[in-house]
């Protein structure tokens, strides 16, 4: 099969979603192949909610020569986290994205199901989960465990695998994939040594009783609760326990690798609102979401969509993701979790390795429980012909573009080189390349020329004289009296391809003044700042300065914590009229107290500030505002651990149109245990652009 035809088989060329998708208004895909079986897909959509910026990797998992798998964090179960490129690097994977939800900042544990290797290491969780049987046949499903222990003739139910007895009660099997074992009160824990077969169900000896009130290495374990200890006893030293059980709706040994996920949300190729799905409210917000989804031909896909970037990527809704799948082809789809978390890593034709192609939310990587990986084991030949990145070249007149040319094999490896690359344009006329670098010149379309030796490539080159889109970021710029602020200009070509641009552009001010770099400095009053592109002008106006605006805060504050009702309250006119008390208590499993108030914001607002009195303990101090698109931003606002009053300030991103004030709220510091405590707020003020 020739590679247009994988890539028409594997992906759309173009996206047409129908509703509740938002209505596209222009798309710019870009779709390579990564290897025999694996496609990549790029596409960079305006639409009528807004700018969408979709990732997906489409696999055809039945290929002897493609092998997919869950990595978890540090090869653990519980671990500090680890980012989704750093797992594609230590293991040599051509793709992979983020995996299930997980126990962020404390045991950064997954949620549901992980099988790795065929080898069943966390039991499912009721939430749907991605499975691969032995056959290379993608599937999606709930499943459930049944499994037993046997120990000195007596078979008792096991009740978990790597993970502890839960309220005291139960048997576990802790593997080393659990990790180091943490002091447990009310434990009774024996270590293991397998005697064959394939752990964790198979046959062990028991080597002798271990310290439960002191860490323990990773290793074998059975963990006793409390109320069990006494029906169970204390097997002794040789003594021999076999564990045994089965997975269903798909038995382990049917199985080659299984990740756990949230929602289930696209079934028999419609929509489906799954009543276990986590953090349901998220079905009517745009957030960055990350799935998988699966055709009915066997295909499968993993889908991330960025968000909460307003001039990149808003996110979708989950039905709006749901119909993203079915448009690509799929009946079955569940999420993986979004979010910060939503990443997607891929070698890019011509590249050694795989690198991450979406912008993830956090401004960087976030450390993850697992994900989901592609790996090719297709070997490397001798070199086809010759690639370049970027791809293809599209640019204004004037720009510069970096190229790095490489070999690549049959199966898109990257291989020798075959001797020195020369690089020709055609036709002359588009531009000059010299030391891996193209100057455009003349608008036209035309291409660079690959030759060595013995191999051949091209790159197809586009220069624009006028481009049919431009705008200068961010898109609400403000900045302080006599202050600096440093302008992007973007511009775009009729079909929504973001264009190459020189380094100096032609900027202008009607106040303050900019150089040719886009470094703005602010005079005392507003402004417009102007970019000339090839023939075409962006405008956009700064606001120099800010005011303050009283937020009535204290008075319609409301007290709720995560998980509800736990201990804790808010208190009005605590010292003084604009003074609200929020006292909290962690002691009993609390994980957030909130100060709850919803209060709309003025136009323009680029932060919120108040005072606060601070009593000393090592807690966070963070706000959650709501932005024009229905999605919550969390910000950090201050860390808790110096006594007395003080001025907060948190100045939103660039570019966040926010519309609420949602709460300001208390958690604990990762790694910190925290009783009660309480903070005393006043003053609460919108900080608003201009005089």
């Amino acid at each position: 099969m020739n590679r247009v035809a994988t890539i028409a088989a594997l992906l759309p060329a173009l996206l047409a979603p129908a509703a509740p998708f938002p209505r596209i208004v222009a798309q710019a895909p870009t779709i390579e192949s990564v290897a025999p079986g694996v496609d990549y897909g790029d596409y960079q959509l305006i639409t009528e909610g807004g700018p969408l910026s979709i990732h997906v990797v489409a696999v055809a998992p039945h290929r002897s020569d493609v092998r997919l798998e869950n990595v978890l964090s540090g090869d653990a179960l519980v671990s500090r986290g680890e980012t989704i490129g750093s797992m594609a690097k230590r293991t040599g994977a051509i793709a992979g994205i983020n995996g299930d939800f997980f126990d962020i900042g404390n045991t950064n544990r997954p949620v549901n199901m992980v099988v790795r290797g065929g080898v069943l290491l966390q039991l499912p969780f009721k939430r749907s989960v991605l499975a691969i049987t032995r056959d290379g046949v993608p599937h999606i499903a709930e499943f459930s465990f049944t499994g037993q222990m046997e120990i000195a003739q007596r078979t008792m139910p096991l009740d978990g695998i790597d993970q502890m007895p839960q309220g005291g009660a139960g048997l576990s099997l802790l593997t080393p994939f659990y990790g180091r074992v943490a002091p447990h009160d009310n434990v009774t824990l024996e270590s293991l040594v397998p005697l064959g077969g394939t752990p964790p169900l198979t046959r062990y000896r028991v080597s002798g009783i271990a310290d439960n009130l002191s860490p323990q290495p990773p290793g074998y374990y059975v963990a006793i609760g409390l109320n069990d200890y006494n029906s169970v006893g204390v097997p002794d030293a040789g003594s021999v326990i076999e564990v045994d059980g089965d997975l269903s709706p798909f038995g382990l040994s049917s199985l080659a690798t299984a990740i756990g996920g949230g929602a289930m949300i696209l079934h028999g190729g419609a929509w489906y609102d799954d009543p276990d799905a986590p953090y349901r409210e998220e079905n009517a917000r745009r957030v960055p979401v990350s799935g998988a989804a699966i055709a009915p031909d066997g295909r499968l896909f993993l889908i991330e969509v960025d968000g909460r970037q307003a001039e990149l990527s808003v996110g979708l809704k989950r039905p709006e993701f749901a119909e993203l799948m079915r448009a690509l082809g799929a009946t079955e789809g569940l999420l993986f979790d979004g979010g910060g978390s939503s990443t997607m890593v891929v070698r890019r034709l011509g590249d050694p390795g795989a690198d991450v192609v979406n912008s993830p939310s956090d401004g960087k990587e976030r450390p993850v429980a697992d994900g989901f990986f592609v790996y090719s084991t297709a070997p490397v030949g001798p070199a086809v012909r010759l690639v370049a990145r970027p791809g293809v070249v599209r640019a204004v007149a004037g720009a510069s573009v970096s190229l790095r040319v490489a070999a690549v094999d049959a199966a898109d490896n990257v291989a020798g080189s075959g001797g020195a690359v020369q690089v020709g344009v055609a036709p002359a006329s588009l531009g000059t390349y010299r030391d891996g670098t193209f100057v455009a010149a003349h608008s036209g379309i035309g291409r660079l020329e690959l030759r060595s030796a013995k191999l051949r490539g091209e790159v197809p080159v586009e220069v624009e004289a006028r481009p049919a889109r431009s705008r200068i970021t961010p898109s609400r710029p403000n900045v302080d009296e006599r202050g600096e602020i440093v302008l992007a200009a973007q511009a775009f070509d009729a079909r929504g391809y973001a264009l190459q641009l020189p380094s100096l552009l032609h900027w202008s001010a009607t106040g303050g003044s900019i150089d040719g770099r886009g470094s703005y400095r602010a005079g005392t009053s507003d402004a417009t700042v102007s970019v000339r592109i090839g023939e075409a002008l962006a405008t956009t106006r700064v606001t120099v300065g800010s005011h303050g605006v009283a937020l009535p805060f204290a008075q319609n504050a409301r007290f709720v914590t995560a998980p509800r009702g736990g201990s804790g309250a808010v208190t009005q006119n605590a010292g003084c009229a604009t003074c609200l008390q929020l006292r909290f208590s962690f002691a009993n499993g609390e994980r957030a107290a909130y100060a709850k108030a919803g209060l709309a914001l003025p136009s323009d607002t680029l932060g919120v500030e108040f005072d606060l009195s601070d009593d000393g303990s090592a807690a966070r101090v963070r706000l959650a505002i709501r932005n024009e698109i229905n999605e919550d931003v969390l910000l950090d606002a201050t860390r808790l651990g110096t006594p007395g009053w003080r001025h907060v300030v948190v100045r939103f991103p660039p570019g966040t149109q926010a519309d609420r004030l949602v709460s300001i709220y208390v958690l604990p510091l990762k790694g910190v245990t925290l009783s009660d405590g309480s903070i005393v707020l006043r003053n609460v003020r919108a900080i608003v652009a201009g005089h």
